[in-house]
């Protein structure tokens, strides 16, 4: 006991000696002249460093001490000494120490490099443009893109639109992306580019699908879908979400939908998922007729990628089509199909402004369909129109009259209702 007490005696008395260090330390470096403030850098003591930087970097506004600090930056011994001066002197943001910084980009030391780099970016120091290039797809590489990101200019735009058109792989995919996140003028364009496209790399198409995405005016619809009938389909199908989003910000939908419709009609297979699924995206009246239409086609193919899209009906007005193309289909999958899509419909009740087109189609499914799965998950769906459809009561005891095999599925969800039938309250 009385060792421990001498020994918190003591740990007591080094932390008061420490306390009154530090304070002395502060006294002397607050307000000081810069060439002290600026001496204390070489200190051992890492406090005194610190407290020196402190008063570099915020504390003390003297204008001397920036110039000071700068100079002194090339010949301070420790090197994470000279990346915490640099950090500093950005943070000061006095634009007397840029050039210093600047020619720290080519300091020995990675570390002292990558400071430079961010301190210039946050400089916006135009001249450390060419320096900030050459480490691009070096070890400092992420902090000069930041850096470069940060510094405007017409001539950092062009030289990366430069490489993304002369570069090599990786070089233009990361010239690329930096054009966007600086949101260069004329990106879109650039990005309209068939070749970055089909060049082979899927990073840099990927890369221009993102700038395209991000950079397409609300009235592009029509250019972006001709740019995209153009390329390969696999290269195509990169500009799907900024189709469909471009589809439905467009000020005429009627229009740009009748313009799928036409591209579908006249473009070859290679095409038509694209031009379907934007068509299930817009969900007109024009778009429900073509969609429709191809429920008759020949083509298994055909007909099962109208049934998917038919199937993202957000209304009651695909139910129709699809009813009428599970009952008619002979391939056991495509009519599995068509089935689960009508059910897919029925279960998004929220959007069925007319209960009883849900109901019948619900009627449907139970004595149509040829599989025991699809019929329990058609009576499992009657409780989302109960009792908004009068209908559902006489459905369930229908099924219970006629269809003996779904007699128990009827039972339980009849006695699941909320609220419940009146019979059921009887008993």
């Amino acid at each position: 006991m009385k060792q421990a007490r001498v020994l918190f005696t003591l740990s007591l008395l080094a932390a008061v000696t420490y306390a009154q260090d530090l304070a002395g330390t502060y006294a002397k470096l607050q307000g000081a002249a810069p060439e002290v403030i600026v001496s204390a850098l070489g200190c051992d003591d890492v406090t005194t460093r610190e407290l020196a930087l402190a008063q570099i970097a915020r504390e003390s506004r003297v204008p001397a001490l920036a110039q000071a600090a700068a100079e002194a930056l090339a010949h301070v011994a420790r090197q994470e000494v000279r990346a915490q001066l640099i950090a500093a002197l950005a943070e000061r943001g006095d634009q007397a120490a840029v050039p210093a910084i600047r020619r720290a980009l080519k300091d020995a030391d990675p570390q002292v490099r990558a400071a430079a780099a961010a301190a210039c970016g946050r400089f916006k120091d135009a001249k450390a443009a060419d320096a900030l290039f050459e480490m691009l797809g070096g070890e400092q590489g992420e902090v000069a893109r930041e850096a470069l990101r940060r510094i405007p200019g017409k001539s950092v735009d062009a030289r990366l639109v430069k490489q993304v058109r002369r570069g090599q792989g990786a070089e233009r995919v990361s010239a690329l992306d930096l054009l966007a996140a600086r949101r260069a003028v004329g990106i879109f364009e650039l990005a309209l580019d068939p070749s970055l496209f089909t060049a082979g790399d899927a990073a840099l198409a990927k890369s221009a699908a993102g700038a395209v995405r991000a950079y397409a005016p609300a009235d592009s619809f029509g250019r972006l879908l001709d740019f995209s009938l153009s390329l390969p389909a696999p290269s195509a199908e990169l500009l799907a979400g900024t189709l469909a989003a471009t589809f439905g910000e467009a000020a005429d939908k009627s229009a740009c939908e009748r313009r799928v419709c036409d591209a579908l009609a006249s473009c070859g297979h290679e095409h038509a998922a694209l031009l379907t699924a934007l068509l299930a995206s817009g969900q007109g009246s024009g778009a429900l007729h073509a969609l429709s239409v191809r429920l008759e086609a020949d083509s298994l193919d055909v007909r099962k990628d109208a049934v998917r899209n038919l199937g993202k009906w957000n209304s009651q007005a695909a139910l129709a089509p699809l009813v009428m193309a599970a009952k008619r289909e002979r391939d056991a999958g495509a009519q599995t199909l068509a089935w689960r899509a009508v059910l897919d419909i029925v279960r998004r009740s929220d959007k069925i402004a007319d209960a009883s087109q849900a109901v019948s189609a619900i009627h449907q499914a139970l004595w149509h369909a040829p599989r025991r799965e699809e019929r329990v998950a058609a009576l499992e769906a009657l409780p989302l129109y109960h009792p908004k459809a009068f209908e559902v009561e006489w459905l369930l005891a229908k099924v219970e009259a006629e269809k003996p095999e779904l007699a128990t599925d009827a039972g339980r969800v009849k006695g699941g209702l909320v609220p419940p039938l009146a019979d059921e309250t009887v008993k």
